[in-house]
């Protein structure tokens, strides 16, 4: 397998803005408000844990922190790219709740800094809750530190996952709060220029939008390159087929340039 050298044009051709917002379903709203509240409960309980032995185990939590940042970036990263590449809107229940948003951005970048708190994070709240359940069975203490460790590991990981979209939409707003540009700025989190790349045609690289650390080394290893040729040799599915259609489709995985043009109706 080859790495990409763009050579020849095609046309993307995405789908209609308008017809991709009115896809969000009412029902899997009730969901999410469901979801995110047993979240929020449970995230006060981990905090009232953790504070009770932060002083004496701050190393430990501030590794947990760290590799859960890591790892949020690579796990949000990589449902990403499943979400923007394969895949339909049009799937039952999957395609409304997590493909059909981030195929709207691809189309609008904007529309998503439209979107209230519980539209933007909720629906990573019900991945989260799992393994914040988990979490009540795991003791913490100095007398434990490896399980103390994998405590703080998953907390972090999970609540870093559940706000990745809300720092992505930090990186597609103009007037977002001050210590949030700092944060930007230092490439502690999302840095909108950063992000910009992956809004370049073809939409293919720096998937990762925690803090997008990783999407240098993964771009440099052809890592989702790599991944796509694998599942089309395997499956046949085109990558970004439902996206930008399947002519410029072909042309991206294979290599070659691909152009804008006028968005199709749904």
């Amino acid at each position: 397998m080859s790495s990409p050298n763009f050579e020849s044009h095609s046309r993307i051709i995405q789908r209609n803005s308008e017809e991709l917002a009115k896809g969000y379903p009412g029902w899997f709203r009730k969901v999410e408000w469901i979801g995110i509240s047993v979240f929020f409960i449970l995230f006060f309980v981990m905090i009232y844990k953790i504070a009770l032995v932060a002083t004496s185990m701050w190393f430990l939590l501030f590794l947990g922190f760290f590799g859960g940042l890591i790892c949020a970036d690579f796990f949000c990263g990589l449902v990403h790219w499943l979400a923007d590449t394969w895949g339909s809107p049009d799937i039952p229940i999957l395609g409304a709740a997590l493909i059909r948003p981030f195929r709207e951005h691809h189309v609008d970048q904007f529309a998503m800094t439209k979107h209230d708190f519980i539209e933007t994070n909720a629906a990573a709240s019900l991945g989260g809750v799992p393994l914040l359940v988990g979490c009540l069975f795991i003791p913490v203490g100095p007398d434990k530190p490896y399980l103390s460790f994998v405590f703080f590991f998953i907390f972090f990981f999970t609540v870093l996952s559940l706000f990745t979209n809300q720092i992505h939409k930090w990186a597609h707003t103009e007037k977002s709060p001050k210590f949030i540009k700092v944060l930007q700025k230092w490439h502690i989190i999302l840095n909108p220029l950063h992000h910009q790349i992956h809004h370049t045609i073809p939409y293919n690289k720096h998937y990762c939008i925690t803090t997008g650390w990783l999407n240098g080394f993964l771009s440099s290893i052809h890592f989702f390159f790599y991944c796509e040729k694998i599942v089309t040799k395997y499956t046949g599915a085109l990558p970004r087929q439902d996206d930008v259609g399947e002519s410029a489709a072909r042309d991206i995985l294979n290599g070659k340039a691909v152009r804008a043009c006028p968005r199709r109706a749904s």
